[in-house]
């Protein structure tokens, strides 16, 4: 959708208005899958969690990773044809990839086979009251450097402690079939994977000695969007990841899968808003507009991504403010954007923003979310 189709869309639909394309979600899916040949996608429906997105993508063939019973809910909305097929499907190509679950998820999940992670003995322990039918996943801590967003001071099992969490699961009558491992959200170096594969073989080799024979790793999410032009290319981080299957586990009788979820659909989503109050402040144009960090710019906050604004019409760019509508002085998205000089009413428009927006969205001061129009659907 050109910018003039951009445009107009946002005057008829109004604003604040995130344009999803699914086209883009489709490429991308399918550019994952060329890429990374022995890795089987589970998209992470946190970072998206539209019933349309999970549609498209389970009909690309895509795999879920769920957080929740909730987003296990989405899923299941999402899914089309009969019970069967649903059936088989949800016990195939879904990952319960949360390490903490609450007990009332674990009841209601025991009718199914999906695998799930733990990194903790209480867990465990709760797993065996509630829920002990389903295959475990060990998820291990490993290095989160050169990550926007670390995850390894919250989650993952220390290396030490893997052959005890191990017997705990045999001693639970438990059946753990692998290892997962995150290196961190928008994760901006290949090379973190390098210590994140090492580790995880470690533990392959150590269960295999105390007799566990695991058959499936999982190596997470972290791929990131180009946010910047600094970012490498997914390419680099194929190459990389490629060449660690091919050194640690070459075997095919391994497994492996991912949790993609910003790389899927932090591209294909366009944001779109109305300028409604202008300023001078301290020598600077401040344009306030009708959607901020409580809304579609939330990871500004939570994901610390630096969005950045353009305006459908041309002239002399300035460094400009650009800030949200609520009563809150962190409500302030960006402090550096060159955009020409703007009136009431004007709309700007944000790329790249599918991923963690909508997702973690409020009402805060009242002001509602972004509406949310898909395109290139191919119902």
């Amino acid at each position: 959708m050109n910018n003039t189709e951009l445009h107009d869309l946002a005057l008829i639909k109004g604003t604040p208005l995130m344009v999803i394309d699914h086209a883009r979600i489709r490429q991308n899916f399918q550019d994952f899958r060329r890429m990374l040949p022995r890795v089987f996608p589970y998209f992470a429906i946190k970072a998206n969690p539209e019933v349309q997105i999970a549609r498209t993508l389970a009909r690309e063939g895509s795999g879920f990773d769920i957080a929740s019973w909730e987003e296990f809910t989405i899923l299941r909305r999402a899914l089309q044809g009969n019970k069967s097929q649903k059936w088989r499907f949800l016990n195939s190509k879904v990952i319960y990839a949360n390490t903490i679950k609450n007990i009332e998820s674990l009841d209601k999940m025991r009718e199914y086979s999906i695998p799930m992670t733990f990194d903790n003995p209480a867990e465990l322990d709760k797993i065996a009251a509630h829920c002990n039918n389903l295959p475990l996943i060990l998820r291990i801590d490993v290095p989160n450097h050169g990550s926007v967003v670390e995850l390894s001071s919250k989650f993952g099992a220390r290396y030490e402690d893997c052959q005890s969490l191990l017997k705990h699961a045999d001693q639970l009558h438990l059946h753990v079939i692998g290892v997962s491992f995150h290196v961190g959200s928008q994760c901006e170096d290949p090379h973190n994977f390098v210590a994140a594969f090492e580790r995880a073989r470690q533990v392959f080799d150590d269960a295999k000695h105390a007799g566990h024979e695991l058959s499936l790793l999982d190596i997470g999410g972290g791929f990131p969007a180009p946010y910047s032009p600094g970012i490498q290319p997914f390419a680099a981080y194929a190459a990389m990841i490629n060449s660690l299957i091919d050194k640690y586990f070459p075997s095919d009788t391994i497994s492996i899968v991912a949790e993609p979820g910003r790389y899927f659909v932090a591209t294909a989503a366009t944001s779109i808003a109305s300028v409604i109050g202008k300023s001078i402040r301290d020598g600077k144009p401040y344009y306030y507009i009708n959607d901020g960090v409580y809304h579609t710019f939330s990871g500004f906050i939570y994901d610390h991504i630096q969005y950045h604004f353009k305006a459908f019409h041309n002239g002399k760019a300035v460094p400009s403010v650009v800030a949200g509508p609520t009563c809150d002085a962190l409500d302030t998205i960006s402090r550096d954007e060159l955009l020409p000089d703007l009136a009431i009413g004007d709309l700007v428009y944000s790329d790249y923003t599918g991923a963690y927006t909508n997702a973690s969205a409020s009402n805060f001061n009242g002001f509602p979310p972004a509406k949310i129009a898909h395109i290139n659907v191919n119902n």
